[in-house]
């Protein structure tokens, strides 16, 4: 049997153990910077491009399915070009914070899955200034996810996408100063095709 001491010990030492284990988890935790779930609407998300049948910039939304309870996603029109998902306001402005921290989103596209094309995946523009960054595999019929940081040594470029250079520490601190547009692409197929996107975040410790 225990003593009242014995006990006292047992509890100090398991208290101890959890705030260490609380500790750790709260270290290990990542601030959401903004970040975007969709589980009652589009939260503002707009489409760019050739996309949604005439029905302007806004982005559809579907709260059966998703990652998690909710999703956006546009139809392409095939009438040529590349359509994004065009982020609202709250990434839009002085980012500057987002230096450093992880881009965290995932995709679907449905299509033939028979003509895929390259093009830049994820830009941020201020002004005529612009990075941006492509993928190494493209987005499945299923939710594909990618987290990608926001550095100057993971293959962030600067330019046009047929004449693109590293983008230096600098190139991408002057962009995300005052950041006029974030897109997403969502067209992968040359051809007909639909695409989706949730869980945007971007994070940091």
């Amino acid at each position: 049997m225990k003593t009242p001491q014995l006990k006292f010990k047992t509890l100090i030492f398991l208290l101890l153990v959890g705030f260490a284990f609380a500790s750790c988890g709260n270290a290990n935790k990542k601030e959401a910077l903004v970040e975007s779930r969709f589980l009652k609407n589009t939260e503002a998300w707009k489409i760019t491009g050739d996309a949604n049948g005439g029905k302007g910039e806004q982005a559809e939304a579907s709260f059966d399915g998703g990652v998690q309870d909710g999703y956006i996603f546009a139809k392409d029109d095939a009438a040529g070009g590349t359509w994004y998902f065009s982020a609202p306001q709250a990434y839009l402005g002085d980012k500057s914070n987002f230096y450093g921290a992880t881009l965290n989103f995932s995709l679907f596209q449905h299509s033939a899955m028979k003509d895929q094309f390259e093009n830049n995946d994820v830009i941020f523009k201020n002004g005529e200034k612009k990075i941006t960054y492509a993928f190494k595999n493209y987005p499945k019929q299923d939710w594909t996810a990618y987290s990608i940081p926001i550095d100057a040594v993971n293959n962030w470029m600067k330019g046009n996408f047929d004449n693109e250079a590293p983008a230096t520490k600098e190139d991408i601190k002057a962009v995300l100063s005052n950041v006029t547009e974030f897109w997403i692409r969502g067209e992968y197929e040359s051809g007909s095709d639909e695409g989706g996107l949730d869980e945007v975040e971007i994070t940091k410790n």
